[in-house]
């Protein structure tokens, strides 16, 4: 290679760097990745308690059961560690609701409204102003034509999965089940499916285990 060739291609090498951290904004190297500690004995890891937790009251009537609504009750309720967990290893959490129509992550039926968020400026873009086209629509459009949980499911579970969290209802009131206490769910607006009955014959279907959450807050 003659010299000036050479200078051409340290001259575009540099040039190509300095664009690259302008445009990008990062001008920093990462740390090396840390070093793995050997696996531990089993239960050497102390673990928590009823004791251990903070607990929050919330001033909310719940159906009479043998859950109290305290630490304590839980773990009496639920003691330990359940066979299939510590034997499962590895379980998927999904997270999949209306908000993905707003494609502006977590609590987009709140942000949605919040002047300056991501979430409000995609909605101006996508939909127009809230106070035109505010969530009720959105709910009411969303309809994810292509969603089908048992193609999912068979995905996870060839992938290793052996159980499944899956979102019953995310900061938006919206529930993806056939609820009874109210009429804002998925079987009667939006995609009028039950499609927390459909991932439920679908991982029942297949051998493996689900749980469902229940989130609330900010909406």
């Amino acid at each position: 290679m003659n010299q000036f060739a050479l200078l051409s291609c340290l001259w575009l090498g540099a040039c190509a760097t300095a664009f690259s951290q302008q445009t990008s904004g990062v001008n920093y190297q990462l740390e090396p990745m840390p070093s793995v500690h050997k696996p531990l004995p089993e239960n050497s890891v102390p673990m928590g308690d009823s004791q251990t937790f903070e607990e929050v009251k919330l001033d909310l009537p719940i159906t009479s059961g043998p859950y109290e609504p305290t630490w304590a009750s839980i773990e009496s309720n639920y003691p330990g560690t359940p066979e299939w967990l510590r034997d499962s290893k590895f379980g998927i959490w999904i997270h999949f609701g209306p908000q993905s129509a707003g494609e502006s992550g977590d609590w987009y039926a709140r942000k949605m409204y919040v002047e300056g968020t991501p979430a409000y400026e995609n909605h101006l873009k996508n939909y127009g102003h809230p106070s035109e086209v505010g969530h009720k629509e959105v709910l009411r459009d969303w309809n994810p034509k292509k969603f089908n949980p048992k193609e999912l499911v068979d995905i996870y579970k060839d992938a290793g999965a052996r159980f499944l969290i899956i979102q019953g209802v995310h900061h938006d009131q919206f529930d993806l089940w056939n609820s009874k206490y109210q009429a804002w769910n998925a079987t009667r607006l939006g995609p009028k499916r039950d499609l927390i009955g459909e991932w439920e014959k679908a991982a029942r279907e297949a051998g493996i285990r689900f749980g469902l959450t229940f989130h609330h807050e900010y909406s």
